[in-house]
């Protein structure tokens, strides 16, 4: 028997609420090495990964979530977490039942698992953060505005299947890579590694990984970068040299747009974080 969450209930600790007329956002801290156990919730709710790693399992799939990944729960879907040992945040989106009665029934991309690792629904989810943080006076109308967004650009996303049984030479791609993020490779070198035309690849990769290949490889160096400022002293004029940015403006630029803090401050909040550990 699973354990039903009731709304505006996550494990953690939640810092941060704004209830929205039937909406709940909710940012939420997870200690290190969190084992959470299969659950679900009464209601459906998206979560944005802000820090950490992740590994969930749900609907007979596991997988790792990185920094950014947007996941979409279903109400009443057993779930389950595993926070690895940096601990993580999420800010979650929940929706109320009243409030998708509004709908008319055009939430149907509720009802089903996704994960998104790029494109238009995790941009729309950091623009939500955005306006989360800010809380000014039209905050309410620009998140309401953003969530409607948010559901419409997932629901387009399912219209354009994903690859379900990705070729070989996909996978040959994200090794390349992996291997190779540091270096500015084109998409006509890539391509040529895999002997595929470069409209096809970049067609099958976006439909395979949910993003282009640019944003794959900036998202690599921002790990990357995260790892080296995490577990190392090293100089953030190299940390950005190592990860192949031109500089350390350019690593501060892309790193803050994905993480939204900038490297120095993820540092620092990393040692805090660590040090209170060790007490």
């Amino acid at each position: 028997m699973y354990n039903t969450l009731q709304p505006g209930s996550f494990y953690g600790t939640t810092e941060r609420r704004y209830d929205l007329g039937g909406l709940t956002l909710a940012e939420t801290v997870y200690p290190s090495s969190l084992v959470i156990p299969p659950h679900d919730h009464a209601d459906a709710f998206f979560a944005l990964l802000l820090e950490g790693y992740s590994t969930q399992s749900c609907a007979r799939r596991t997988w790792l979530s990185k920094p950014y990944s947007l996941t979409l729960f279903p109400a009443g879907l057993a779930h389950s977490n595993h926070l690895h040992d940096s601990g993580g945040r999420v800010l979650h989106i929940e929706f109320t039942r009243p409030w998708l009665d509004r709908l008319k029934g055009r939430a149907t991309v509720l009802a089903r698992p996704a994960e998104y690792q790029g494109g238009p629904p995790v941009w729309l989810a950091r623009r939500l953060l955005e306006e989360y943080r800010r809380q000014d006076d039209v905050s309410p109308l620009a998140m309401e505005g953003l969530v409607l967004e948010l559901l419409a650009e997932c629901s387009r996303s399912r219209i354009e299947a994903p690859l379900t049984h990705p070729p070989r030479w996909l996978d040959r791609v994200g090794e390349l890579l992996r291997d190779r993020f540091a270096e500015n490779l084109s998409l006509a070198e890539i391509a040529a590694a895999v002997r595929i035309s470069a409209d096809h690849l970049a067609r099958s990769f976006r439909r395979c990984h949910g993003c282009t290949l640019g944003e794959y490889v900036r998202r690599l160096r921002v790990e990357f970068a995260c790892r080296q400022l995490a577990a190392t002293e090293l100089p953030l004029a190299q940390v950005a040299l190592d990860a192949g940015f031109t500089d350390q403006s350019h690593l501060t630029k892309i790193f803050k747009r994905h993480m939204s803090v900038t490297p120095a401050a993820f540092r620092n909040l990393h040692r805090r974080r660590m040090s209170r550990t060790k007490e």
